[in-house]
């Protein structure tokens, strides 16, 4: 049985950098040695149990240069942004990013939305990561610099495995970027947990464009579904410009279904896994395509 001992046990050297270039500094020299926090809601608990030994500790936290959300065709979220900062600059928002903010929403403890950031929720790897599927959804892309330069990629090529990410030991995650979303856009957010504010068993974000009963483009994506967060683009293919129905929606689900990859061990049953999936699917689908449509 793991203990957490509340206390860190190995020894590490500390660095609080005030930009973004002693930062990148601070990776050149110490490589996969240095870790960095920037919430520390992950990394904390894991240097407790001892399955993180790093020997230098670099916290972000306070770099303001991280710390934005502006962009009208693009919009640019730095990555050191905490999540209720994140969370309530989309609450007046309209319907296209509702499912993001309900994401971040359903995480529920006030001490980890003020601690933990969206930077690091990405940069965990963990495919449970509640704010990957919508923003997979979006078709984001983020930001990795090093002292070498820096690269832009989509999101979906990411996350490499189970906690693992492409990202290199010298880079540091500085922005997330969206696309302006087209009219009648809208997304939804389903999770399901264990109990309220648990990490999650499985979750799933849909983002829709409607046109009347047309369904333009739909993308649809789950987290704890699959080693890696995924999108499920065979499901996403057979809505794609037709006239929605509730058999189309019935037969889309079980496509979602069979798409994911759900690991075959811990607490949930694959099957289970697969059943949730299709049903969160629909309920996230009607939810977003309803408010797509002005409520209709």
């Amino acid at each position: 049985m793991e203990m957490n001992t509340r206390i860190i046990s190995h020894e590490f050297e500390y660095f609080a950098p005030n930009s973004i270039q002693e930062t990148l500094t601070l990776l050149d020299q110490h490589g996969s040695e240095a870790k960095i926090i920037a919430g520390g809601t992950d990394l904390v608990s894991q240097m407790k149990m001892g399955k993180r030994t790093p020997a230098y500790i670099i916290d972000i936290k306070r770099i303001k240069e991280l710390q934005y959300i502006a962009g009208d065709m693009v919009l640019k979220i730095g990555a050191g942004n905490n999540l209720r900062g994140v969370m309530n600059f989309f609450l007046p928002a309209s319907v296209p990013y509702a499912g993001l903010y309900e994401a971040i929403r359903s995480i529920g403890k006030t001490q980890v939305l003020n601690m933990a950031t969206i930077g690091g929720n990405l940069c965990n790897g963990s495919p449970k990561a509640d704010t990957a599927p919508p923003l997979l959804t979006y078709d984001a892309r983020i930001k990795l610099v090093s002292l070498k330069g820096e690269r832009i990629l989509a999101l979906k090529d990411f996350h490499s495995g189970p906690n693992r990410t492409i990202m290199e030991a010298n880079e540091l995650m500085t922005e997330i970027q969206l696309d302006k979303l087209p009219k009648g856009t809208s997304s939804a957010f389903e999770k399901k947990a264990r109990v309220g504010a648990d990490i999650s068993k499985i979750t799933c974000a849909v983002t829709v464009v409607r046109d009347g009963d047309v369904c333009r483009s739909c993308r649809i994506a789950l987290g704890a579904a699959a080693p890696v967060p995924m999108r499920a683009f065979q499901a996403e293919s057979m809505l794609t410009g037709k006239i929605m129905n509730d058999a189309l929606t019935e037969e889309t689900s079980q496509q979602v279904a069979q798409e994911i990859n759900p690991p075959t061990v811990g607490r949930t049953h694959p099957e289970y896994r697969r059943h949730l999936a299709a049903v969160m699917f629909k309920d996230g689908f009607r939810r977003a395509w309803q408010q797509a449509g002005g409520g209709k």
